[in-house]
């Protein structure tokens, strides 16, 4: 899921951070964390100001990534695809689940 948001500031349009976020499903969420893990520091070369992996009691799954704009959001979906195929491959994450939602936010409060 990707979400742009821009505000005024003195009637100037002020670009806003974008938002992609991934829902899924995993049967082993221990593997999955464990992965995510092992990837920091690939991650960390994407210029996200953030990436979060959460899970419920479930299974079901969620990555927030903040970027500060939309190409480098564009730039880092090679990194992320890369990492999700490595924990669907190895049976962290169900591939068929894998979710994404878009939408602009229309207010930020």
């Amino acid at each position: 899921m990707a979400i742009q948001n821009a505000k005024k500031k003195n009637n100037k349009e002020i670009d806003m951070s974008i938002y992609r976020i991934t829902r899924f499903t995993s049967s082993n969420t221990e593997k999955a964390v464990q992965m995510a893990q092992a990837a920091r520091e690939e991650v960390a070369t994407v210029g996200a100001d953030f990436i979060e992996m959460a899970f419920d009691d479930n299974g079901n799954g969620v990555v927030v990534a903040r970027y500060p704009d939309a190409a480098t959001m564009e730039a880092a979906t090679a990194v992320a695809q890369r990492i999700f195929g490595g924990m669907v491959s190895d049976g962290a994450i169900d591939g068929a689940s894998i979710e994404t939602w878009s939408a602009d936010v229309k207010v930020t409060m």
